[in-house]
């Protein structure tokens, strides 16, 4: 199974947001982005200009967007068309999960559905079939910089265990040199890692301790 790192940019400096992206672009695996549009989540913080000036700026980086708005149906196509590579929407924010997975897939992108703490990974079996990654959100969304929920961890094992190795595990929230380790005991395999890495001076030792952590 290959272990990835994405550097989340949501505690990134954002007047110097291509400095900070580009301290760690050639250190990471993916950069993550969390369109959020104080809706579905009590936060705001970027649309789809800042993820296309990103993708410009970096045609090299595998880009993966974590939709945290309502109504993704109405908005996926915009971050697909702009050259995401990943496109992540939240299963609690439409009752059109199935078919926004498969226009996903169609459109050529991989297809992710994150979920909240709350909601039981279960509810994704019947769509399983078009699910390329699983988000599992191990804090409430929409603030960077909060404590790992150790809790989730059973939600991780289960999701390894309903899916097997077909599809990525990502989990997102509270994730440093010690609860990476943890995630990645309990199933995961995609790591999104925002105030652990942009809160140091040396991104480069701190993204090197997580990979120890890995084991790589």
């Amino acid at each position: 199974m290959e272990y990835k790192i994405s550097a989340s940019i949501l505690n990134a400096d954002f007047l110097r947001l291509g400095t900070e992206i580009d301290s760690v672009a050639s250190l990471v695996d993916e950069i993550h982005l969390d369109v959020m549009d104080g809706r579905f989540v009590d936060n705001i913080s970027f649309g789809a200009p800042v993820v296309a000036g990103i993708r410009g700026a970096y045609p090299q980086t595998v880009i993966d967007t974590h939709l945290m708005i309502s109504k993704p149906h109405q908005y996926w196509r915009d971050f697909v068309e702009i050259g995401s590579d990943i496109v992540t929407f939240h299963y609690e924010a439409t009752d059109h999960a199935y078919v926004l997975l498969k226009q996903l897939r169609e459109a050529g992108v991989q297809a992710g559905i994150s979920l909240t703490p709350a909601t039981d990974v279960r509810l994704l079996e019947p769509m399983s079939a078009f699910i390329d990654r699983i988000l599992v959100m191990t804090v409430e969304p929409g603030f960077g910089g909060q404590s790992f929920e150790p809790q989730m961890l059973r939600k991780i094992e289960a999701a390894r265990t309903l899916f097997g190795d077909r599809v990525d595990i990502e989990v997102d929230g509270g994730i440093n040199q010690h609860t990476i380790a943890q995630v990645q005991s309990a199933g995961a395999n995609v790591y999104v890692v925002g105030s652990f890495i942009f809160a140091a001076e040396d991104r480069s030792a701190r993204i090197a301790q997580l990979r120890e952590a890995l084991g790589q």
